[in-house]
Formats: C-alpha cells, structure tokens, sequence
C-alpha cells in the first residue's frame, strides 16, 4: 500500500467530516526549488488517494505573497536593501519581467505544477488580505490579544514584548510591514492607528493595510479556508512550534480544529564539484541559493520522474538529491518498473541509451533520427507526433548532460583517430581492433547484443581479456579508457566508420 492511501484512510477514519481541503503552500522570497516541491506532492498524493476512496476533498495552495522581503539575499542588487521589510507583493520585480517580487518567482512555478500535472487552486495572500477575507479573524485577533500571547507563551516558552499585537501594519510612508507598531484600534471602521520607526503616524485597514502575525495567521487561514489536511516541514512539528502554537490558537481563538498534520523531513541536495570529491550534502534554501528551483529541475528530466523520485519515499524518510548518477539510476528503476519516458519510438529507447545517442549525434537532430535507426529502432519520420516526442526527449537529455552530468557519462567520438592514445594501446589490443575490422563488411548492421557476443569471440579468437578489448575500443573511438556500454554504442555508429577507425587504429 502506498503512504499516501494509508494517510488517507486514518484520516478517513479520525475525523468526520464529509468535505476536506487538503492545503499547502509557499512563501516566493526567492526560486521556488525541489526541496519546495515535496509538500505540494505529499498534499498532492494524498488528496488523489482521499478522490480514489470517492471523498469530496480539495487541493488548495496559499501563495505567502504578502510576507516581507526579511534581508537582501545574495542574489538580489544593492538597491533592495531600501525594500526590506516590504510585501513580496508591493516589491518591483529584480529583472523587470514581472509585475512585482513575487510573481518572479511565483509564475514559474505554478507554470511548473501544470507540467506536473497537479491540478490545484491558487489563494494569493495579498489579495486575500486586500479583498477582506481576513477581516473577521483579524477583529477576533485585535480583541483577544491578551489570549493570544498567553497561548503563546505557553505553548513557545518565550515572553512576548509588551507592545505586541497580532497585527502587523503596512507603514504607508516607508512600505513596510516590520516596522510599525498598533497604538490603538477601532474594530467597528476595520482599522488600527500605528506609530512606525520612520515616523510616520497613520491608519491602516484591516483591509491590505497589514497582515497578521506568522503564527496567528497560519491558524486563521484553517478557518477561512476551511483546511482540514496540512503537510509541513518537521521544524514546524517540533514540540511547542508553530504547529502546536497554531493548533491552540485555532481551537481557543477561532473555535475551528487544527487541520490533520503530515510532517514530513526535508529533502537535502548532494552534489560534488568535481569527480572523485566527497559529495557535499546541504539543505535546500531559496535565500541562500543552494536549491534546484523545479522549472530547471524540469528542463533536465519529464515530469513523472521529479514526481516519482519524491512520492517514492514515505513524508517521515529524508531525501538526497543528487541531480547526477543516482538520478540516472533511478530514471532506469523508474523505466524497469513503471514504463518507458514519451511515446512511440521515444518511449522505447531507455534514457541512459538516449544520453548515448543525443552525444553521438553531437546536436544534430537529422543525424540523431539517423543513429536512432542504426540503433535498431524503427523511426516513422512521417508521424510527426513521433519525432516531436524524440525531440523532446533530446532535449531533456542535452540539458541534464549540460547540467548534472558527471563526467564519467559524458563523451565525444572522435572525428579523428586519437593518435598519442593510440600509442599506449598493446600489440594485442590493436591486433584485436584489426580482427574486428576484418569482421565488418560493408552494409552490415549488427545489434547491440551482436556487437557484444563479436567482441568476445574476437577475444577468444586473440587469447586476451575482453575488458582490453572495450578498453581498445572506447580508447579509438572516444579518446578515454571507458564509456557507454559498448553495444549500445557501436551499434549507433556507422559501420564503414568502425571499419575504418579500427583498421588504423590497429595499423598505428
């Protein structure tokens, strides 16, 4: 049984509503990464497995757009330190292709979950907070606040200042939402009156004129919303965090029951600079920059295989992504076990045999349809639904060989013979190239598994290891010791090429 099924039953079975709402979401401070994507594929999963079980449920995201811009992050310019404290909302885009900070980030995204597949509906916070869909549990809020730093205290262990409220004013002189503090409330006009750090003394709107405070709000958007399911980061889960905060708050304040949590670990990213290195494993972050956002992550492997590589794990297991070999080696589990990526011709060809043939065609699609062919794959060049689906999985392989490749996948054949390799070769290796030349005649087209069997027989036939003989092989063709698997190459090129290769390489 998958761990979204068994997630949805208990559900099912502890809590009696007849409609649930399954909710995420995500502040855009910065690139929307893969470690981001695990909580939208958990909230995902189990809301398709709660429709399989025939219960009404929704999926919903929450886009935290009205959150403050909290430091300049090294990949913003100098000037958006005058924007700290802001709205993600109200911030002006950093490169000028959207209307503001936060859809920068948001829009490839959501762009994203479409490619996904993951149909969800989308609350951006700012324009909740401006339509006055907050209105009710702000007014709750300002009333109770004597309540509501209690519940936090108790729950947090920490002393709230004395000034607090759980209403953050959006200071209409400097722009920012950090800064001011509420002097006083008029909960019949929905306003407050605040002083700010910058001098400015005004009203602000229960209205967009603030937002409430992290933990307050969290539980608020419960009730609005009306979210019964919730996964989140297990830093939220922690004995007296925000979880535990939100769930006293939303029952004592909001008289609404916490949502059903699903804690989940993070995923970390492990990469290594170079080959041969220990691989470094480190937390995903937007602020920082140490992330995959998730439209890259697509441009270098389909859909279904970012899905699998994360529903594959239970919420309560950590994830380490390493975007190179081991993501090759799971695209082969995924296309042993499930199904082969794209239609057609394209679905047939495994991915790893793809990176081959992408490289032998050095970027030339014509010449690539042409290996394809002598791979032994028969392309119908007339359907044109065939050939787009090659061409895009040629894309995704010279992306991820562009990206996250490690350098023992990548290769190039040689235009020309590589003449001082050729030299270390032995007698024997460059008399074993010489009998698999001899062997090859014009018009030949052998098979992967052909081309296997002939390089053993040949190393029968010479007395020698046939691991010397790929070694050979790789060595004239590709200038390096090893490579793909040897069929699966030589298959893909042309023969009179080998034959000529071959011969002077064993005449050298």
């Amino acid at each position: 049984m998958h761990w979204s099924l068994a997630i949805a039953k208990e559900i099912v079975e502890r809590r009696k509503e007849k409609k649930h709402v399954v909710a995420t979401g995500i502040t855009p401070s910065g690139d929307i990464h893969v470690g981001n994507l695990r909580e939208i594929i958990i909230a995902d999963a189990v809301h398709s497995a709660l429709i399989n079980m025939d219960v009404d449920a929704r999926l919903i995201y929450i886009a935290d757009t009205f959150d403050p811009l909290r430091r300049r992050y090294s990949f913003l310019p100098e000037k958006y330190e005058t924007h700290v404290g802001k709205p993600l909302s109200e911030i002006p885009d950093p490169e000028g292709c959207h209307s503001c900070y936060a859809d920068h980030f948001l829009l490839p995204f959501l762009d994203s979950l479409d490619d996904l597949d993951i149909k969800i509906e989308i609350f951006r916070a700012d324009e909740m907070y401006k339509s006055g869909m907050y209105v009710d549990v702000i007014k709750e809020a300002i009333s109770r606040r004597e309540n509501l730093a209690r519940i936090i205290e108790q729950v947090s262990r920490r002393r709230v200042p004395v000034e607090w409220t759980p209403f953050n004013p959006l200071c209409d002189a400097c722009g920012r939402i950090t800064s001011a503090v509420v002097k006083g409330y008029d909960l019949n006009k929905q306003e407050v009156y605040y002083e700010c750090e910058c001098g400015n003394k005004d009203v602000a709107s229960f209205r967009g004129g603030g937002k409430l405070a992290w933990r307050v709000d969290w539980a608020a958007r419960w009730k609005i919303l009306g979210v019964t399911i919730e996964p989140f980061g297990k830093d939220h889960a922690a004995p007296g965090g925000s979880y535990d905060t939100g769930k006293r708050i939303s029952s004592e304040i909001y008289n609404y029951g916490a949502p059903y949590p699903i804690p989940f670990e993070h995923i970390l990213l492990k990469t290594k600079e170079e080959e041969g290195t220990e691989a470094k494993v480190t937390a995903m972050s937007s602020s920082r920059g140490t992330n995959i956002p998730v439209h890259e992550m697509l441009e270098a492997v389909p859909p279904e295989i970012l899905k699998h590589v994360i529903s594959r794990v239970r919420p309560d297991k950590h994830i380490e992504f390493d975007p190179s070999l081991p993501l090759l080696h799971l695209i082969d589990e995924y296309e042993r076990k499930i199904r082969g990526i794209g239609r057609g011709v394209a679905g047939k060809i495994p991915f790893r045999h793809f990176i081959a043939l992408v490289q032998i065609a050095r970027g030339d699609f014509s010449e690539l349809l042409e290996v394809i062919k002598r791979s032994g794959y028969d392309v119908r060049e007339e359907d044109e639904e065939e050939i787009k689906e090659i061409e895009k999985k040629a894309k995704y392989v010279e992306s991820w060989l562009r990206r996250y490749a490690p350098p023992s996948v990548k290769f190039e054949v040689q235009l020309v013979l590589p003449t001082e390799e050729i030299k270390n070769l032995t007698d024997a290796q460059k008399y074993a190239l010489m009998l698999l030349a001899q062997e090859l005649i014009e018009g030949m087209n052998l098979s992967a598994s052909d081309w296997h069997n002939k390089i053993y027989e040949v190393a029968s036939a010479a007395n020698m290891e046939a691991k010397e003989i790929f070694k050979a092989i790789y060595i004239a063709l590709l200038k390096k010791p090893s490579g793909p698997r040897a069929g699966w190459l030589l298959a893909s090129l042309d023969t009179e090429f080998l034959r000529e290769r071959f011969e002077a390489a064993g005449e050298a």
